[in-house]
């Protein structure tokens, strides 16, 4: 079996002198020979370096929290070798690794007025709370410890660039990110900075020239969160969504911590990842008249603007410079949340999102907007009594829905299973079951799995899927019975889907001793989503005709969608028949429930064939693999 969406990774972009279109960095900034790949749960570790190795690939390092795996393979290879790795059934998502970098345009050695201190309020909040007891990860280019106004603020932290534990920063901008979060305060030299009792522990995943791989920001983030950090800086933007980084921020969110990103640098409304993933707080910048900069970006992601234009701060050598970009912005909205987490330990992740920016000055239009979010961050407002109330109780258990295979179906070789949960808080975990026993668990959505068939017993066999909320209220699937049968099954090689039309290759094999005669057998196509029927149609007994070629080949009037088209053909192929076949459906009404991940159903006479379909996006239109 196989199925696998391509996703897009991440270019990260320093500040340009002028906005630029994000498309501009993407092609550049890949990382030759590097992909990385998101195993579904289930998938053994024998399995996945046999699949490596079938496709010349290797892996090179792993984040087992995400089930993700960095592997390398020859560039000349690389597009066939991704296109093959989708197609394998057992990974949620196969990327190209990218390069980060910061997003922020340093002027060295530049000492201005702390202007950004009192128009967030911070001086006044230091009577409530300075951030004592309060951890925040700086994920960027290191820190110099020794800087008089960083001394005994840095946690022994961790660099991903040279794997080793000490991440000294060889750059800058990771030191002056930590200056404006927590520089000493009252220590007769330098800067204050916004949490100046808070702690800072520094993770290096950008190198000397402030870019850095990908799957490293993703380790990174994993790595903070299991050393109990509750607030993490991400002064890094990045044009190009990454279901691999979603993965990291999801790990940090169910755990209670607040990812705190920069918008981007381009001065466009194009989502800068990561700020505008699921989960992470996107801030943009202001300058020191509430005036929104040409370079910040802007969107319906962002959740608040904070000062970005001349923020004096510290830099290494024991120096100080002024920091423009989202980058310095980013890191005065991290300083606020480590202000009121240490006021009040209590709060929630959401709660505490919740009070930052039902506490902002509105600057911008009346109400939230795309250029300042919900407003200017105020210090004193936020870490002040009276924040909103705690979300409503979870009220109901999970709703679950397996998606595929289709009930029924046969099955082969590497089996991928699809389900989809919902609940009124948040789903905590699906697990698998197969014939009443545990099989997998998976921790974050999409909730997809591999089962190897081949250790299964042939015959049939019951599915069943449990999903579980945040207060272990329970929802679960009907068992499905699907059969497993060696040498039998379905293999789509090519699929697009748009709103009107849908075109899919591929090829199928019955049971030993089975044929498909189209004189006697209905052939039956359906393509479903978790919304419903996609796309079906029937083509009866002695409606396909055999021409001269050997192809059967037919055109079938769908039954949803009410209008259109379909043209079906099959051929077939060897002793024990396989029977490639051809669908195409142009013409079509408005198609309903069109999703990345979809199932393919093929009953042929008296059997019935399933496969998984994740599909990857191109403009309007969905390609598999």
């Amino acid at each position: 079996m196989l199925s696998w969406l391509s996703v897009l990774a991440l270019v990260w972009t320093l500040t340009p002198p002028c906005p630029a279109s994000a498309r501009d960095f993407v092609r550049s900034r890949r990382l030759p020979g590097r992909l990385v790949v998101r195993a579904r749960a289930g998938l053994e570790a024998r399995v996945l370096q046999d699949v490596l190795a079938r496709h010349g690939a290797r892996r090179i390092d792993a984040v087992d929290a995400l089930a993700v795996t960095m592997i390398e393979a020859p560039e000349k290879d690389l597009a066939a070798i991704e296109a093959a790795l989708r197609r394998s059934g057992v990974f949620k998502s196969v990327e190209r690794d990218y390069q980060v970098e910061i997003a922020e345009e340093p002027n060295d050695f530049y000492y201005a007025a702390q202007w950004a201190l009192p128009r967030i309020g911070a001086p006044a909040a230091w009577d409530v709370s300075s951030g004592a007891g309060v951890v925040v990860a700086v994920l960027d280019t290191g820190i110099d410890a020794l800087h008089p106004d960083l001394l005994g603020q840095t946690l022994p932290g961790r660099d991903f660039v040279n794997d080793d534990d000490d991440p000294a920063d060889d750059h800058g901008h990771g030191t002056r990110m930590s200056g404006i979060i927590a520089a000493l305060r009252n220590n007769v030299v330098g800067i204050a900075g916004i949490a100046p009792a808070a702690s800072i522990l520094p993770v290096k995943v950008l190198n000397d020239g402030g870019t850095g791989a990908y799957s490293d920001v993703a380790a990174g983030i994993v790595y903070a969160v299991d050393q109990g950090v509750r607030v993490l800086n991400l002064s890094l933007t990045g044009p190009v969504q990454s279901d691999v980084l979603q993965d990291a921020i999801d790990y940090a969110t169910a755990r209670d911590a607040v990812v705190v990103a920069a918008s981007g640098n381009w001065g466009s409304d194009e989502p800068a990842y990561p700020a505008a993933a699921t989960g992470a707080v996107a801030v943009s910048a202001i300058d020191a008249h509430d005036a929104h900069p040409i370079f910040s970006n802007y969107g319906a992601w962002i959740s608040f603007a904070a000062p970005g234009v001349d923020i004096v701060t510290t830099s290494p050598f024991g120096g100080y410079s002024s920091s423009s970009g989202t980058s310095p912005a980013a890191a005065v909205g991290s300083a606020v949340f480590a202000l009121l987490l240490a006021a009040e330990p209590a709060l929630s992740r959401s709660e505490a999102i919740a009070r930052v920016e039902s506490e902002t000055v509105d600057v911008g239009s009346q109400g939230w907007d795309p250029y300042y979010g919900w407003g200017r961050v105020d210090a004193l407002s936020a870490v002040a009594p009276g924040g909103p109330t705690a979300p409503p109780p979870d009220q109901a258990a999970p709703e679950v829905t397996l998606l595929s295979p289709a009930k029924g179906s046969l099955l082969w070789g590497m089996m991928p299973v699809d389900v989809v949960a919902s609940d009124d808080v948040a789903v905590a975990r699906v697990e698998l079951f197969i014939d009443n026993r545990w099989y997998a668990t998976a921790t974050s959505a999409p909730y997809q799995f591999v089962v190897d068939t081949t250790q299964l017993e042939p015959g049939q066999h019951k599915l069943r899927a449990y999903a579980y909320d945040t207060s272990e209220k329970d929802g679960h699937t009907k068992s499905r019975r699907i059969s497993v049968t060696p040498g039998t099954g379905l293999l789509v090689k090519h699929a697009i889907a748009r709103a009107s039309s849908v075109s899919i290759s591929g090829d199928f094999a019955l049971p030993a001793g089975a044929v498909f005669d189209p004189d006697t057998d209905d052939l039956v196509i359906t393509l479903t989503s978790a919304d419903g029927t996609v796309l079906s149609g029937v083509a009866p007994a002695g409606m396909l005709a055999e021409s001269h070629t050997g192809k059967t080949r037919g055109t079938i009037v769908p039954a949803v969608p009410s209008l259109g088209s379909m043209r079906v053909s099959t051929k077939r192929s060897g002793d024990q028949p396989v029977y490639r076949l051809r669908i195409k459906a142009k013409d079509l009404s408005n198609m309903s429930g069109l999703d990345t991940v979809m199932n393919l159903a093929v009953q042929v006479g008296g059997a019935q064939l399933s496969q998984s379909l994740t599909f990857r996006t191109k403009g309007g239109t969905l390609i598999y693999p």
